[in-house]
């Protein structure tokens, strides 16, 4: 195969923070993780004229100014990109680089939310059907592509809408021979991805960019392998990680890799613990929100999730949460390391970690 060049390489780079589904939805990270890999690409000489950069971002964004004109991350606006642009254009090399909220639907495919998904119709991509697609005469341009894609993978019947999700794929088409694709995705299926809203950023896309960054001057692209051993070892020594991370290398060998709990194991927290508990959740803005508390329990695990009863209004649902979780073995832990994800930094989080250091065990073994 002829080596690939950045001046014969193309991109697509989404960064979805805010959602038409409404400020539940709000991720702050995304956007600025999409300018910071546009700006390290354009570092490496890849013409800004072949980088579709394609972002919903929050009011206060962070990122680095680029040289890239910007574009909406909504439905059309990416199929514009994937199958009217991409289709005519002939490179060396593809990268495609996604941050945004995602889900497993039942079938096991991961999808990845448009930025105009709502309550109503929640559209998104179908990510395995496009990888697949893209080793297609759909794509006859790109014979070597590489897929970073930054986005939970919590199972869509946790989150309590399989039945909301609409199903779009690309049309079929004829393998191509010698069709090389490396991804590396910051969960697998029904898992979690990390992000730090208060540092506008992905735990996974932080990690890829610093590895990214200490591969420059190097070969092009880089040693993807090596990236990913650079970013799986870095995560085995950091606090804030995915529960998971799942690639495959460019011969097609899938690979998932767990990562150690930072769980908690209580005692029985009495009923001052409890009630401590349930007046700091009920206070918090986030956690008056239904899709905000289902978001939560998508990341307990499942035999928790599903003992739940649910309740209509906030308080009594907060409370029917706590309860259940305190008589699952390790339900609160799992609880308080779910909804650590909700707003890092905040004073919301910091009374959290207080009431943990008083309530709960730390893990002294395993």
């Amino acid at each position: 195969m002829t080596p690939a060049r950045p001046e014969r390489t193309y991109a697509v780079v989404v960064g979805a923070e805010r959602y038409d589904a409404g400020p539940s939805w709000d991720l702050p990270g995304p956007a600025a993780d999409a300018r910071r890999f546009t700006a390290w690409l354009r570092g490496c000489g890849v013409p800004a004229s072949h980088i579709s950069l394609l972002l919903a971002p929050l009011p206060g964004a962070g990122g680095p100014r680029v040289d890239v004109a910007e574009g909406p991350a909504g439905r059309e606006a990416v199929q514009e990109v994937l199958t009217r642009r991409l289709p005519r254009l002939e490179g060396d090399l593809l990268w495609v680089f996604w941050g945004g909220h995602g889900v497993t639907d039942p079938q096991g495919h991961r999808r990845l939310f448009y930025a105009d998904a709502s309550a109503d119709e929640r559209r998104n991509l179908d990510l395995d059907a496009w990888l697949t697609a893209f080793t297609t005469d759909l794509l006859p341009g790109f014979q070597r592509q590489i897929w970073l894609v930054d986005s939970c993978q919590t199972f869509v019947e946790d989150l309590g809408f399989a039945r909301t999700l609409p199903a779009e794929v690309p049309s079929g088409g004829d393998r191509l021979p010698g069709r090389e694709q490396f991804a590396l995705l910051a969960s697998g299926p029904g898992q979690r991805a990390a992000n730090d809203p208060v540092g506008q950023t992905g735990a996974f896309s932080r990690a890829v960019l610093d590895a990214l960054a200490a591969s420059d001057g190097g070969a092009w692209p880089p040693d993807m392998s090596g990236i990913a051993d650079d970013v799986i070892g870095g995560f085995t020594s950091r606090e804030q990680r995915p529960t998971s991370l799942w690639y495959r290398s460019w011969a097609g060998d899938e690979r998932r890799i767990e990562f150690p709990s930072t769980r908690r194991l209580e005692e029985p927290v009495p009923d001052a613990g409890l009630n401590a508990l349930i007046g700091l959740l009920a206070g918090w803005p986030s956690m008056a929100d239904r899709d905000q508390r289902q978001l939560v329990l998508g990341m307990l695990p499942a035999d928790l999730a599903g003992s739940i009863p649910r309740m209509g209004a906030p308080r009594p649902d907060i409370i029917s949460i706590v309860r259940t979780c305190r008589r699952h073995p390790g339900g609160l832990a799992a609880l308080v390391e779910a909804i650590a994800l909700l707003e890092p930094g905040s004073m919301e989080q910091r009374e959290l970690k207080n009431w943990a250091d008083r309530w709960l065990t730390p893990e002294t073994g395993g």
